[in-house]
């Protein structure tokens, strides 16, 4: 503390009389206030703009000390000259006489101009605690006699007229969230305010007033929790739960005021912290806001897509902006740089580390937004702002940031940290709320060498040696509550302290939050994924809006981990959580993935990923079931795969390949794609993008095309059981459209495309600049079902088949370019007995219809003999003439057919076909392949018993013919095309239904599926 000696006190406490040399003392009211205030009991910023109104004649002099002097039962905490002026600096401080001094840094010797010329203004911010000796608000609150401004150099003194301003202690306190802190347009938001009672008394009925908005983004409310009225005991709170719209995009805050429905009890206006509104929002957080000088924080920019189309692409953020007057340095990040795609309802975190420097309470605060591209277009959020944080020299580190309502006796650890000069001799705990947070009966904890004191108010520990909590120390303080009253939503209270230095020196005030929980389970993690390899496996997850770290458990064998985390729980690497283990844990952490090296090649491991919110909540790890995520590891050798993409969910469509660059596939409602990299092993087998959340389940595989005008570019053609077609960049993830208007109903089967670019002249005489997308439906009204063309590049109509008496299409259409015609393949129904409709391509206009019984599957064209090949489900399958539909041959590979007689359509090979033949009770279903005869109808040549055989798909490798099969004995069956003896096998676990698989020749290798919700990667031919 710097001293005056007694003499130069009395030589300026009292400013000489009769000079005209004037200045003011304005108190500067907060945005909204037309009036300054400060809280009864409580660490509250004045802040005084001083302004130097001496007349002209005396421009010579300077106003370059001003002296403040707080009335009675008020404490001065401290002070600071405002960040936009900064060339003051304290010049005396004395706590018992309630005085602060500020001077210019500015010498008088100096060439630089010091203090304030005529007219010129500074603004200084008093810390100051109001007493609490009133049941209502004290207005025309005043600086009291002693108050001085003066120029130190040449003695001039300045007069001041105390009673011009005034400011008014409030009696009631309140904080204001608003959430959630990212929303569409229009879309819902709760304002949750807290109000504390700082009377000295129990207080009348208790109301908020209508949050308004602090910004040009309009707030409707909508409603409010009742009662909304509430009387708040003395030392208690009062929580009002507000619904709100926010009805345009931007930022914005909710300011609120408390108030008495009665009287003069109020609290000053309080706002939110900012929430952002509109389709791509973002917020920004930090983990310390106490920080000491050199300490490293974290900031957390969170971007979310709340819209219900739009995919982002290459969200990536820019530099964060500091504001404040303390240093930060970056220590790393951002962490990622770039996100590659942000789906529907998806969210990405971005962290930086920086060091924080400054003298104490030096402010810092972040400001950042993040960029993407929408359909090639630049897309930029809004700039978002983080909370205020400030460089401290002591500061708390609580035990429970959080707590269940239903949790009884807790004990709190309140863990006091110094780093100031002086050690701390007194620590004092205000009550929190006492309506909201119980004191057991055994209270507080008594601590060595340090006596404690309480009453209705705080309890109080007092060193008794007088050394205390030395500079550079901690010590923990514990109070135990019994209970603690439920809310409606989780809500956070304040809980404050004050330490103590010196008993001539200023108190030091500091507020912790904790979190009551009305709701015990944080949201999940969403598009969990994992790649098995040889010796590691990595996990990968969309982290939600409201995510702070993650833990990720594993157990060994095919049973999910049975225990989940417990809220309020920190947990470390090599934890056990019942029979399973923490193999990765981290807070407020933007990180989405994690590879875990700890695993054994040939060990099977079943993955949970739990997501905790910042107060260490834990979601319910049911993503993507409760289930879990099964991988197994294992050595490149012979007939292992090279690696299994796990999904979590049945996987068996086959999937789709992009020669030598990666392939395709889908499980319940979503797209997945995975790269081929056969120089880099650690790569083969990442996701080329996330996985793509469709509508609804994907009821077929789909294809791959180029299209028009997009050089070098593949998509993919999908639809959904919701009924919404798609088209989907290959390279991306992203939609290049979404038809979500024309209203089709169940796609369940395997789109077509007719391209321009391989049409014949009656195509381009008719489209000069289309590509078709052609998508059927699977109803059960015959009335309803339609075939419908729409333009592949921008999802516009062309045309519609709705017959009215048209079956359920759940296989594939085949598009015969040669002649513009359609094959759809359906079911009977009611009206329907020709299941089998050619029509027009380029029109729609049926051209011919033949009665062959249920077509389940897929209709296709055996271009050795150019025939059409049907499939029907009473086991025959048929050759058709393309250009009279006449039937040139039929054949029936059973003796006995069933309703279900096949497991998949016929696959053309050489003038012949391959077919699988269901299971049948009692009997394990074959493949057989049947070859053109001498007199031009198929004849069978070879059976094959596999069990539940899926399709089929051959391979040619130096003049040797194969065939492959999965089966529902958990493998894939290598075939000789000649002979149908099998020559290997690869298994993919234990017995499951394995999925038809495909080959990429240009690599050697075989892609399939599995039912335990894996996608694999093999060498062919097997060994």
């Amino acid at each position: 503390m710097n001293l005056r000696t007694f003499a130069l006190l009395a030589s300026v406490l009292l400013p000489a009389v009769g000079f005209s040399q004037t200045w003011t003392a304005r108190m500067v009211p907060s945005a909204g206030e037309t009036v300054a205030r400060v809280v009864m009991d409580e660490a509250s910023d004045l802040v005084v703009e001083v302004t130097n109104t001496a007349s002209a004649a005396y421009d010579n002099s300077r106003l370059s000390e001003v002296s403040f002097v707080l009335p009675d039962g008020y404490q001065f905490l401290g002070g600071l000259p405002a960040a936009e002026t900064p060339d003051w600096k304290i010049e005396y401080f004395d706590v018992p006489s309630r005085r602060l001094t500020f001077q210019s840094v500015v010498g008088c010797s100096e060439d630089a101009e010091r203090g304030l010329a005529r007219g010129e203004s500074a603004r200084f911010v008093l810390s100051v605690v109001a007493p609490l000796d009133r049941a209502n608000d004290k207005a025309n609150e005043r600086l009291v006699a002693g108050t001085y401004g003066r120029d130190q150099c040449d003695g001039t003194d300045y007069t001041i007229n105390l009673a011009t301003y005034s400011w008014t202690r409030s009696s009631l306190s309140s904080t204001v969230t608003m959430t959630p802190r990212g929303v569409a347009t229009n879309g819902a938001a709760v304002a949750r305010v807290v109000v504390e009672n700082r009377t000295n008394a129990n207080t009348g009925t208790l109301t908020v007033d209508n949050p308004t908005s602090t910004s040009a983004v309009p707030l409707t409310t909508l409603t409010k929790e009742a009662p909304f009225n509430k009387t708040v005991p003395l030392r208690g709170a009062g929580v009002f739960v507000i619904n709100v719209r926010p009805t345009a995009a931007g930022t914005v805050a909710a300011r609120v005021r408390a108030r008495a429905t009665s009287g003069t009890v109020t609290a000053p206006l309080v706002d939110s912290p900012m929430v952002d509104v509109g389709a791509f929002v973002a917020a920004a957080d930090m983990d310390v806001v106490d920080a000491f000088a050199d300490e490293q924080v974290t900031l957390r920019l969170t971007v979310l897509n709340t819209s219900t189309a739009n995919t982002y692409a290459n969200v990536h953020p820019r530099a964060p902006v500091l504001v404040g007057n303390a240093t930060a340095t970056l220590v790393a990040g951002p962490s990622p740089e770039t996100v590659a795609q942000l789906a529907p309802g998806a969210s990405a975190q971005f962290t930086w580390r920086f060091q924080v420097s400054g003298a104490p309470g030096a402010s810092f605060q972040f400001q950042a937004r993040a960029d993407a591209t929408l359909n090639g277009a630049a897309v930029v959020s809004d700039l978002v702002t983080a909370r205020k944080g400030r460089i401290v020299q002591q500061r708390v580190r609580l035990s429970h940031e959080a707590v269940s309502t239903a949790a009884t006796n807790v004990t709190f650890a309140y863990t006091v940290q110094n780093r100031g000069p002086q050690p701390l001799i007194e620590v004092k705990l205000f009550k929190p709320a006492v309506n909201y947070f119980a004191i057991a009966a055994s209270g507080p904890q008594q601590v060595d060498d340090w006596t404690l004191y309480y009453d209705d108010a705080y309890f109080l520990w007092e060193s008794n040696s007088g050394e205390g909590i030395p500079p550079g120390g901690e010590l923990t303080f514990r109070v135990t509550y019994s209970g603690f009253t439920a809310v409606t939503g989780d809500t956070a209270f304040r809980h404050r302290l004050e330490l103590n230095q010196g008993y001539n020196d200023p108190r030091i005030h500091v507020n912790v939050p904790v979190t009551l929980l009305a709701v015990t389970s944080a949201p999940d993690v969403q598009r969990v994924t994992g790649v098995a390899r040889d010796g590691s496996v990595t996990l990968t997850w969309d982290n939600p809006f409201n995510h702070g770290g993650t833990v990720v458990l594993r157990a060994q064998g095919t049973t999910a981990p049975n225990t989940v985390p417990v809220s309020g729980t920190q947990y470390a690497v090599g934890d056990v959580l019942g029979n399973a283990t923490v193999v990765y844990s981290d807070e407020f952490s933007s990180a989405s993935s994690f590879t875990d090296t700890s695993v054994t090649n040939g060990t099977t491991y079943v993955y949970r990923v739990f997501n905790a919110d910042d107060v260490l909540r834990y979601g319910p790890g049911t993503q993507p079931t409760s289930l879990g995520l099964l991988a197994t590891p294992r050595a490149r050798t012979a007939g292992q795969p090279l690696w299994c993409y796990s999904v979590g969910l049945s996987s068996l469509f086959q999937p789709v390949t992009a020669l030598g660059e990666g392939l395709f596939s889908s499980f319940n409602d979503s797209v997945v794609g995975n790269l081929t990299s056969v120089a880099n092993p650690a790569e083969d087998g990442a996701e080329r993008f996330r996985p793509v959340k469709l509508s609804g389940s994907v009821g077929s595989r789909f294809p791959v095309v180029p299209l028009l005008g997009r050089p070098g570019q593949q998509f993919l053609v999908v639809g959904d059981q919701a009924g919404v077609p798609a088209v989907i960049n290959a390279a991306t993830g992203e939609f290049l459209w979404r038809n979500t208007t024309i209203g089709l109903g169940n796609i369940s089967s395997f789109p077509v495309t007719q391209l321009l670019d391989y049409a014949n002249p009656a195509y381009r005489a008719v489209f000069s600049n289309v590509d078709l997308a052609i998508f059927a439906t699977r109803l059960s009204s015959a009335t309803q079902n339609q075939v419908v063309a729409l333009n592949a590049a921008t999802g516009a109509f062309i045309w519609r088949y709705r017959p009215g008496d048209l079956g359920m299409i759940s296989g594939g259409m085949l598009v015969d370019y040669t002649t513009n015609k359609l094959y759809v393949g359906t079911k009977t129904g009611v009206g329907n007995v020709n299941t089998l409709r050619v029509l027009n391509s380029l029109t729609g206009q049926e051209l011919g219809r033949r009665a062959l019984g249920d077509l389940e599957f897929g209709v296709v064209r055996n271009p050795s003999t150019n025939q059409i090949l049907v499939t029907a489900q009473d086991g025959t399958v048929y050759g058709l003439d393309p250009a009279t539909l006449a039937t040139v041959w039929s054949v029936s590979p059973f003796e006995a057919p069933t309703s279900a007689a096949f497991s998949h359509f016929v696959r053309p090979l050489g003038r012949g076909f391959v077919v699988s033949i269901a299971d049948k009770p009692g009997q394990i279903g074959a493949v057989q392949r049947w070859e053109m005869g001498a007199n031009n109808v198929p004849e069978k040549k070879w059976t094959t018993s596999i069990a539940g055989p899926s399709g089929t798909f051959a391979l040619n490798v130096s003049g040797v013919a194969r065939v492959y099969v999965g089966s529902s004995d958990g493998k894939v069956h290598q075939l000789d095309a000649e002979t149908g003896v099998d020559t290997g096998q690869v298994s993919m676990g234990s017995a499951q239904n394995i999925g038809t698989p495909t080959i990429d020749h240009t690599v050697s290798r075989l892609h399939v599926g599995s039912a335990d919700g894996r996608i694999c990667a093999f060498p062919v031919p097997f060994p």
